[in-house]
Parts: C-alpha cells; sequence; structure tokens
C-alpha cells in the first residue's frame, strides 16, 4: 500500500468501519438455512460458531468510532447536528423499516400474529435495527458525554466505572459463592450511568486522543489476541456442553470483547493511521465507508431474500461458504446503496 498519504479524512477509522461491517455481515450469515437447527456434534456448526465468536468486537468498534468524532472537543456539535444526525436515523428507519414488513408479510414470515402483533413488530423494526435505537440514545445524551470526554482524568474515571461494573454484571454475579451476595448489592446500588454503550463512546475518543506507552500498547495487542483465542475456544466448548451456541462469553459488554474491542481500535489509530495509502485505495476506502450506514441497513433484506432460496453456509464447507457469502452481499449491497444514492433529494437521506 505504498503511495502519497493523502489525509483529507481519518482514513484508517474508514477502513475500520468497513471491516467491522463485514463483521456484522459475517454474524448474521451464520444463521442462514437451517443452521441454528444443527447439532453442536457437527463439525460444519462447530465452524460457524468460530467465525460467530471471533467478531464480536464489530459493534463496540463501531460506537468507539462514533465516540471519537462526536466528543472531541475540537469539533463543534452543535444541538443542530445532533438533531440533524437523528432526524437522519429515524428518517431512514422509518423507510427501510417499511420495506422489511412488506417483505415480511408478503413471505409469510408474519402468519402466526394478528394485526396486532404486526404493528408492535412494524414499531421495533427488523433484528438489526436495535442499533439505530442505540445509536440515538448516545446522541441524546452527546452534550453530557463531551465535558467528559474533554477532561482526561474525568474520562479515566469515568472508563473505569464502565469497566469494573461491566465485569461485576458481566461475570461476577457467576462466581460460585459470592455471585448471589454481589448481584444483591449491585440490585441496591442501581448503578447505571457508566454503563452500557456510553462507555465504549468515551473509550472512542480517549484512545484516539490521548497517548500510552509502547509497552502498555504491546501489551493491549497481545490481551487482545489472547483474549479472542480464549474468547472462541471457551465459547465452542460451552456450546458442545449445551448442544447448541452458548453467547456467556461474547456480549458486547462483556470484559474480554471490551478489551479486543479496545486492542483493535487502538491499533488502527495507533498504527494503521501511519500507513500511507494511494489516492485510488483512499477513494475506494472512503466510497465504501460513505455507503457503510445504508449498507448496514440493507443487507439483512438480501440474507433473508438469499434463504429463501436455499443460500446457507453449509451448501459447502462453512470454511468456503461463509467467506463467500459475506462478500457476495456486502458487494451486492453495496451496488444497491449505489443505485439508492442515485435517487434525487431521498436517495442520500435514506442510506
Amino acid at each position: 500500500m505504498n503511495g502519497v498519504s493523502v489525509r483529507k479524512r481519518e482514513i484508517e477509522l474508514d477502513l475500520l468501519r468497513i471491516l467491522a461491517l463485514l463483521a456484522v455481515i459475517s454474524v448474521h450469515c451464520t444463521g442462514m438455512g437451517n443452521t441454528d437447527a444443527m447439532p453442536m456434534s457437527d463439525p460444519a456448526k462447530r465452524v460457524l460458531v468460530f467465525f460467530d465468536s471471533i467478531v464480536t468486537w464489530q459493534i463496540p468498534v463501531y460506537v468507539m468510532i462514533s465516540g471519537r468524532f462526536f466528543l472531541d472537543p475540537d469539533r463543534t456539535v452543535t444541538k443542530e447536528r445532533l438533531l440533524k444526525a437523528i432526524g437522519r436515523i429515524a428518517v431512514a428507519f422509518i423507510v427501510w423499516d417499511v420495506v422489511y414488513q412488506l417483505y415480511y408479510i408478503a413471505s409469510g414470515t408474519y402468519s402466526g400474529l394478528n394485526w396486532k402483533g404486526i404493528i408492535s413488530e412494524a414499531f421495533i423494526g427488523p433484528y438489526h435495527f436495535w442499533f439505530l435505537f442505540m445509536i440515538i440514545g448516545l446522541y441524546a445524551v452527546t452534550p453530557f458525554l463531551r465535558k467528559i470526554a474533554a477532561d482526561k482524568k474525568l474520562s479515566e474515571y469515568f472508563i473505569a466505572l464502565f469497566f469494573v461494573f461491566e465485569c461485576l454484571y458481566g461475570y461476577g454475579v457467576s462466581i460460585p459463592g459470592v455471585g448471589g451476595i454481589i448481584s444483591d448489592i449491585l440490585d441496591k446500588t442501581n448503578f447505571h450511568l457508566a454503563l452500557g454503550y456510553s462507555g465504549y463512546y468515551v473509550l472512542g475518543y480517549y484512545l484516539h486522543k490521548h497517548d500510552i506507552s509502547k509497552r502498555c500498547e504491546r501489551g493491549l495487542y497481545c490481551l487482545a489476541a489472547i483474549l479472542i483465542v480464549l474468547t472462541s475456544g471457551a465459547t465452542i466448548y460451552r456450546s458442545i456442553l449445551d448442544g447448541a451456541n452458548n453467547e456467556v462469553f461474547t456480549g458486547y459488554l462483556k470484559p474480554n470483547i471490551i478489551i479486543i474491542a479496545c486492542g483493535i481500535y487502538t491499533f488502527f489509530v495507533k498504527r494503521m493511521s501511519r500507513v500511507c495509502f494511494s489516492e485510488k485505495w483512499i477513494y475506494l476506502i472512503e466510497k465504501l465507508s460513505e455507503y457503510s450506514f445504508g449498507v448496514y441497513l440493507l443487507h439483512a433484506l438480501l440474507i433473508e431474500l438469499s434463504n429463501s432460496v436455499g443460500v446457507s453456509p453449509i451448501l459447502l464447507t462453512p470454511l468456503i461458504m461463509q467467506p463467500l457469502i459475506v462478500i457476495l452481499v456486502f458487494a451486492i449491497t453495496n451496488v444497491a446503496v449505489g443505485l439508492i444514492r442515485g435517487i434525487p433529494w431521498i436517495g442520500k437521506r435514506i442510506t
């Protein structure tokens, strides 16, 4: 990737956004066909669980990228800009929710629901639209979090609370003998301020803005790599014991996933930012990043359509079919988004 470095924007974060999107598509492709019903004794099922377990950093990284930009005190983020961002998400939600609901009705997905059930599903939206609700929530509290992000010590305190309490909620409550006590204490504490995705949001700006020693940076990369291996291994092992995919170690807010996401994000902002990309590569990465929101909205529909005609990661070995399906879904939805964005006035507003 030699060439002239043209720093029009932080191209490394555009590239990370693209990789995170590919990871999202991969997660959603693992459930195609009858793969959910496959026994864990089937080697193909174990491969799919492996693919699923190694990419659960994708949503946290998305949030961290948003935090890097929206929490930066050097960037002007007015109430009007936040409302515009929320409005864009809301418009896209409404338009594509209608498309998905019409598809679900036509395909018979809602055959067991009455009209009240269909209306309820329409308000919630398709399964992957939960991300839109979460992002809107983060945008709504951005003015408060910007005050925290502007103060290094305050940010560190907020991040420490986030990690400690997510450790307690994530694994502390399951410790034999004391888990019940920890759970009771947490219930009585009723602590919510630094929980959830706001921690990733603040981490995104903090890790971008502040330097860490080379020793700590290398340590973070090593720990993240080790945790990826341990997380995938533990997930496959527990899934075999349970006879079904077990996600106890792969929740987006689990401490191990927090560290993995921080390692990947830090590598891109500290190391990939030094790579000199050619102008052609920059153009391609920027364009794919620009289309990423639309691809996120559309990819599940293409997966549903592909699923209805029998496309599945187990048509051949998942080691081949899973990456192939992911690439095809990514490519086709990018083409679709490119065509939609060509529609005057509305195209770019809904993608």
